[in-house]
């Protein structure tokens, strides 16, 4: 599954790898992934495999991933 978070370019597509397991990717570029716990916690690391945090919800943890890379971009112009 493949899922573009908006039709607008530079956004976000999210694939589900396998039921725990989502990839961010900017443009083909890999943004970080998030990778589901068997408490059902959500852990996100950015494209350096570093922790960026843990969400209850799938969503707060997408958002969180998005966050840190459209940081990433501002901060050095590249995701």
């Amino acid at each position: 599954m493949s899922v573009n978070t908006s039709g607008l370019p530079g956004a976000v597509t999210w694939a589900r790898i396998e039921d725990d397991f989502f990839v961010g990717s900017r443009d083909g570029e890999f943004l970080g992934f998030i990778d589901v716990e068997p408490s059902g916690v959500y852990v996100v690391c950015n494209q350096f495999s570093r922790p960026i945090g843990q969400f209850a919800e799938l969503d707060g943890a997408m958002a969180a991933l998005h966050d840190a890379a459209t940081a990433v971009f501002e901060q050095d112009g590249a995701a």
